[in-house]
């Protein structure tokens, strides 16, 4: 189903969206070093469906729906870095969030090409990715 932002706006108010951008960090020669970043989505789990198969199921919807989220806020042919999509999980637990339970999705980001640190240019450009979340209705941390 294709939403505009402002179908996004009511998505993301009614599933309570919130984001996370934090550092991505990797080993090189032993010292380590920022290589890109994460970006994780989390909704409200779907609790009000029965426990089981009915639960799982809304779940994995609900995580369909987030990386649709993730694409509409940045769309492959805007994209300046490479992407690489976590695989799901189960359920989260953030303090952030009391430990009620969520549904998430994280992407790493890199350069498009070979592995190199990030830059003062690249934390710039995140800027323009968090008004773009802010945008389609995300909170940062959390609702």
């Amino acid at each position: 189903m294709s939403r505009n932002d402002a179908d996004w706006v009511a998505w993301t108010r009614e599933h309570r969206v919130a984001y996370e951008l934090a550092p991505l960090l990797e080993t090189r020669g032993g010292d380590k070093v920022q290589a890109g970043f994460t970006l994780s989505l989390y909704a409200a789990a779907p609790m009000d469906k029965a426990a089981g198969a009915e639960r799982q199921e809304a779940g994995r919807q609900l995580w369909d729906e987030l990386k649709a989220l993730a694409e509409a806020a940045v769309p492959a042919a805007e994209r300046t870095a490479r992407v690489e999509l976590d695989p799901p999980r189960t359920a989260y637990l953030r303090p952030e969030n009391e430990f009620k339970p969520e549904v998430g999705l994280t992407w790493r980001i890199f350069h498009p090409g070979e592995p190199a640190p990030v830059t003062a240019e690249d934390r710039d450009r995140l800027s323009g990715l968090e008004k773009r979340l802010a945008a389609l209705g995300l909170k940062r941390g959390r609702w």
